[in-house]
């Protein structure tokens, strides 16, 4: 297997186009319902960047990895009441991630991030820091200045930073109109940060109980998260519009996720041009997709 030395994001400049020599992403390889996702190799991925061909240096499985997994499960304060019947199966699924895995618990209220626990292998500490949500009665906790919040503190010390957010999805703090996908400036602004960050971001959606009965925030709400995670290669779990009844068939297939990820490394095209660039990664294997973020930031 190729080896490549590289910073977090891409690798020094290439002398001669002045642009990164390599970038890598994490990438996520998922299945069709009853499927098995078979093992990897970089001759099973195509890349694209601004629709150019790239070439694959490197596909790394995260298990093999010196990179580990840290995970921020953010919770959204205005989530119903009814979350704790669900807290036992997060900790479940806490319990059950590899022991060198790093799990950080925060809250999002008003455009802020409550760090009930910082990154820890601790799994009791974590599990502690469980809590009861304050319902609807939060109001609009802005939610997704919060999670930009949460990255712009995040220390670089791996590239693997991943957060699971669980939350209806709902940001009216521009008014109503800009609950929609493509119309809310914090939204935009966490999947910017995220993309260039190389944050992976998946999602559970869950009622507020603040738009029980309005169909409109609630399918923008949804429609948010999924842009969210689709945009940064990840995925949003959901149960139509309603809080699931439990998580555990959510958090199962996220638990599979996380074990089918891979570090992808490959040779950006040549471009003087800085900032985001549109991003494609394919496999050619029948009942198989890759997850991945749809732009990558060069510097």
């Amino acid at each position: 297997m190729m080896t490549v030395c590289l910073a977090p994001r891409v690798s020094a400049q290439d002398a001669q186009s002045g642009s990164p020599a390599f970038a890598r992403v994490i990438i996520t390889a998922v299945a069709s319902s009853g499927k098995e996702v078979p093992s990897l190799g970089r001759q099973d991925v195509s890349v694209h960047e601004d629709k150019k061909p790239c070439a694959v240096a490197d596909l790394t499985p995260m298990g093999s990895s010196s990179e580990k997994l840290q995970l921020a499960i953010l919770i959204d304060q205005s989530s119903t009441t009814r979350l704790g019947q669900q807290l036992k199966e997060i900790s479940r699924f806490i319990d059950a991630l590899p022991p060198d895995s790093s799990i950080a618990v925060a809250y999002a209220m008003n455009g802020t991030v409550m760090m009930q626990q910082t990154f820890t292998t601790d799994r009791a500490a974590v599990n502690k820091a469980l809590h009861l949500t304050t319902g609807p009665s939060a109001g609009n906790t802005a939610i997704y200045e919060a999670l930009a919040s949460l990255i712009t503190k995040w220390p670089h010390n791996t590239i693997r930073r991943e957060v699971l957010l669980i939350s209806d999805g709902i940001d009216d703090t521009y008014g109503l109109q800009q609950t929609e996908p493509g119309q809310n400036p914090s939204l935009e602004r966490a999947i910017q940060l995220a993309q260039q960050e190389d944050i992976t971001v998946f999602s559970i959606f869950v009622g507020s109980g603040r738009a029980t009965r309005n169909r409109f925030l609630n399918m923008n709400g949804q429609g948010s998260l999924a842009d969210l995670t689709a945009s940064t290669g990840g995925y949003a779990f959901s149960q139509g519009t309603q809080t699931p009844i439990s998580f555990r068939p959510f958090l199962d297939d996220l638990q599979k996720m996380l074990g089918q990820q891979y570090l992808l490394t490959f040779r950006p095209a040549p471009s003087r041009k800085p900032g985001y660039h549109d991003l494609k990664a394919a496999v050619e294997i029948p009942h198989v997709k890759l997850l991945a973020p749809t732009r990558i930031y060069l510097p």
